[in-house]
């Protein structure tokens, strides 16, 4: 395996540049097609353990997020863009090509351990991924990171803060690949679901994994994603975009409900869709969405909370809030769920923005 500390500076020609551009539009193209659970594990780990070649707007990221049964907290984030460099969190970020596995990239995150959040700071390392051998290797918070596995299995390291285990969970779809593609821009990702077991600043970890890769040629924008689960195997997740920071229109709505007890996934088709922000000692999140068969309202509480900011070649922000639910209700025709048969749930509330540019 090779070791991100192996790197070499200079560039080497580019040679089929072109060609690699084009395969990941394909690759957008074929997640975008996918929309759902129907994909396979070989198209699981190229994604995961693949650099793509980006044009301009090309940006892609790993973000990884653990969600512990008592209310604990991870999140993980790799990302690189087209172009030199740029600032993020105020420090300047180089995006060097070592070689077509290798780059320099920025790696961040934090840790909510119960009381307050554990930041990770920001690094700028070399990241170095090997699809034949399932490996992901970098630094984070000064230490050596390494993620490895193949679908459903998984194992994260960050010496001596980290050591998790990734095993397959009872989710309906533990796994999916969803996309938009409208030539010349797009965007792809993988989600998957796992059960984790390990340890975390020296205490037990036990919960709910969801790892992504997302891949995307498109300006910075604006957008609201959350997700939960909750203690029965119970998960609420939507994303959307909207025009701008303060706008009130959404569109690209994805709703989706798990629910555990029936094995049902819930999928609004064309969901109407209203969200508000209660300031107050607690931040909340109100959630309401309905459409032709379905409504479902959720309230989120946050309780802690982590800000990254990216500037050049545009310029986007992310607030990250962990929240828990202190009220659901979804309801149709056949059934009524509240958090009483849920059970208490955690998850994550992203609320971005950007300025449009390259």
């Amino acid at each position: 395996m090779r070791s991100a500390d192996k790197a070499f500076d200079g560039k080497k020609p580019g040679i089929g540049r072109t060609k690699r551009i084009l395969r990941t539009y394909s690759l957008l193209r074929e997640l975008s097609s996918i929309n759902g659970a129907n994909i396979g594990h070989r198209l699981l780990d190229r994604v995961m353990y693949s650099f793509e070649t980006l044009p301009p707007l090309g940006k892609e990221y790993w973000w990884f997020l653990f969600f512990g049964r008592d209310g604990r907290q991870m999140m993980l984030l790799v990302y690189r863009k087209f172009g030199r460099g740029m600032i993020f969190n105020g420090r300047k970020a180089e995006f060097r090509k070592i070689d077509q596995g290798a780059f320099q990239a920025v790696t961040t995150g934090w840790i909510y351990d119960g009381k307050e959040i554990y930041d990770l700071g920001d690094r700028n390392p070399v990241i170095v991924t090997d699809p034949e051998e399932k490996t992901l290797v970098t630094q984070i918070s000064d230490r050596n990171m390494t993620f490895k596995g193949g679908f459903p299995e998984y194992e994260l390291k960050i010496d001596g803060l980290v050591h998790l285990k990734m095993t397959e969970g009872d989710f309906l779809e533990n796994r999916c690949a969803q996309g938009v593609f409208i030539p010349p821009f797009g965007t792809g990702w993988i989600d998957i679901f796992s059960d984790v077991k390990g340890d975390v600043l020296g205490e037990e970890f036990v919960g709910t994994a969801h790892l992504q890769k997302v891949v995307g040629i498109m300006p910075y924008g604006s957008f609201h994603w959350a997700r939960c689960v909750f203690q029965n195997n119970s998960m609420f997740s939507f994303f959307c975009l909207k025009p701008g920071k303060k706008s009130k229109k959404y569109f690209h709505i994805s709703m989706n409900f798990y629910d555990h007890e029936t094995k049902r996934y819930i999928r609004f088709r064309d969901p109407q869709l209203r969200i508000s922000k209660e300031e107050g000692k607690k931040m909340t999140w109100i959630i309401e969405g309905w459409d032709r068969e379905n409504e479902l309202r959720i309230v989120l509480e946050t309780y802690a909370e982590k800000k990254f900011t990216m500037d050049g070649g545009g310029s986007q922000v992310y607030i990250e809030y962990a929240v828990t639910p202190t009220e659901f209700r979804f309801k149709n025709k056949d059934q009524t769920v509240t958090l009483k048969d849920l059970g208490d749930g955690t998850g994550t509330f992203e609320d971005a923005y950007g300025l449009p540019g390259f």
